[in-house]
């Protein structure tokens, strides 16, 4: 063979083996490409392993999947993740602890300490698409009835951001300032409106994102409120409830602000004969709002309003209609934000007397707060609520002393409640003679309240506030009582301080 075809079959070979090398590293590199694109969670393992066929088809190298390994997170709770993004389980708590103190007088109340909140959470996820929460809240069930602790109890299917699904026991849709977490609402407690607010309960909801920069919801439940089902066999309807909201800002892309507007509608069918948050049907026992503490102040102190009975007879019904407004302006730290919220329970009693009754509660608020250490609001909004300030520089502690302001906030709330529908006929608020007390005086059937309050956030997940509450009671008076029980004059105010330290994790 001559030196010359020789190199011809040398340099081919070369070449075929150079191709066959390249042409493998590469398949190889867009195999790593594709399995890191499956590990985080930006293809699914299908559409992986469609890529792996089609770029080892001429090759003939297999398609090998990499085993799902789990690792420790510290991002949202203590939890557990898969290395594919598919599944996730964590365990969440929180404790809020309360000091309350009332001047004045001891009209039902008593200054103490308070045990408020002590959730603990168990969280996570299915193959991608299915999610889970069970919550009890410790603090509850001081009645002796266990099923109080049970906060949340819920699974989602999310195959759809614009139409996820909810079922179970969970916050309704509506309402700002109750559809933002406790721990991060601007107040120790929220305004006169949550009384009007539908809390947890049970049943099945509909929600998303259709549009970026608007939020829906749309919930059928019980309408009973938390730990409740229907107890009555002859009034058997659900509650239709529903949110909607929009941030103008987002769609108009004004950036550094939020313009937030939002709708809630409810409407259903009540028994009369059923208290809300409980399963045991009563004669005229039923009380508006979410249970015997729906009309109670900001201070949690005096319940200034509970209506007598409907007079409806057995087997009738009440038809109970919500409806409410919302908006919010932020601009950096600064927020102004506003609720209006009604009531109407309409009816027949059994006295001929009285036949059909119609009647509104309504209530509102208006807020505004400064983050006086410049972080921003608009930053920490999304899909129709607040969500978690960071401050700029927390607050630490070392051996060197200490460091850091973390985030200091200012708030200042006006609330009005009127139920002066009540005043007269089916529902009327009582009217008391007291031996000793000249005349006699009438429940109330409203409240006014300031509430100014100061927030000191040391990180993101702890918190120190104090909230000064003043309350007066419109068209009537609370009952003084001493440690006997026996009524020794009158008030129509209560003044609160409410300290309160929060953690969450």
């Amino acid at each position: 063979m001559s030196s010359f075809k020789s190199a011809a079959i040398a340099t081919a070979v070369f070449g075929l083996s150079a191709l066959v090398f390249c042409t493998t590293a590469m398949a190889d590199k867009a195999d790593n490409i594709v399995n890191t694109l499956v590990a985080k969670g930006l293809l699914t393992e299908e559409e992986g392993a469609l890529l792996l066929k089609d770029n080892n088809s001429d090759n003939q190298v297999p398609a090998t999947k990499k085993p799902t390994e789990i690792r420790a997170t510290l991002s949202d709770g203590i939890g557990f993740e898969s290395t594919d993004g598919q599944h996730a389980l964590s365990i969440n708590g929180r404790v809020q602890t309360d000091y309350h103190a009332y001047a004045g007088n001891d009209a039902q109340n008593t200054d103490s300490f308070d045990i408020r909140r002590a959730y603990m959470t168990v969280k996570g996820k299915l193959y991608g698409d299915y999610d889970f929460n069970v919550t009890g809240d410790f603090a509850q069930g001081q009645n002796g009835n266990p099923n109080d602790q049970l906060d949340s109890a819920y699974l989602g299917i999310n195959w759809w951001s614009k139409a996820k699904l909810r079922i179970g026991q969970f916050d309704m849709p509506f309402g700002l300032e109750h559809s933002t977490s406790d721990l991060f609402t601007d107040f120790t407690e929220r305004g006169l409106t949550e009384a009007l607010t539908p809390s947890k309960e049970r049943g099945v909801m509909v929600y998303g994102v259709p549009i970026k920069g608007t939020y829906y919801g749309f919930a059928l439940s019980n309408g009973r409120g938390k730990n409740s089902n229907n107890a009555d066999s002859q009034v058997d309807g659900v509650d239709m409830i529903g949110r909607a909201t929009a941030n103008l800002a987002e769609l108009l892309q004004i950036k550094g602000a939020t313009y937030h507007i939002g709708a809630a509608f409810s409407k259903g069918d009540m028994s009369p004969h059923q208290k809300t948050n409980s399963g045991v049907l009563s004669t005229n026992s039923f009380l508006v709002g979410q249970g015997s503490t729906a009309s109670q102040t900001e201070g949690r102190g005096i319940t200034f309003f509970t209506p007598t009975s409907l007079g409806t007879p057995a087997g009738s019904e009440v038809e109970r209609t919500r409806t409410g407004v919302e908006g919010a302006i932020a601009f950096g730290p600064v927020k102004l934000q506003s609720e209006w919220m009604k009531h109407n329970y309409a009816g027949h009693t059994a006295l001929a007397t009285s036949g059909y009754f119609n009647k509104d509660i309504t209530a509102w608020y208006a807020s505004v707060n400064w983050l006086l250490t410049g972080e921003s609001y608009t930053d920490v909004y999304k899909d129709g609520i607040w969500g978690r300030i960071k401050p700029k520089n927390n607050f630490t502690h070392n051996e060197s002393g200490f460091s850091g302001s973390g985030a200091w906030v200012l708030g200042l709330r006006y609330s009005e409640y009127d139920a002066s529908d009540f005043a007269n006929g089916a529902g009327a608020v009582g009217t008391f003679n007291v031996s000793g007390i000249p005349g006699s005086f009438k429940t109330p059937d409203g409240a006014r309240s300031l509430t100014a309050g100061v927030t000191w956030i040391l990180n993101p997940n702890l918190r120190l506030a104090a909230n000064y509450i003043d309350t007066r009671f419109v068209n009537g008076s609370i009952a003084v009582k001493n440690d006997l029980g026996i009524i020794t004059g009158t008030t129509n105010a209560e003044k609160a301080l409410t300290l309160r330290g929060a953690l969450d994790f």
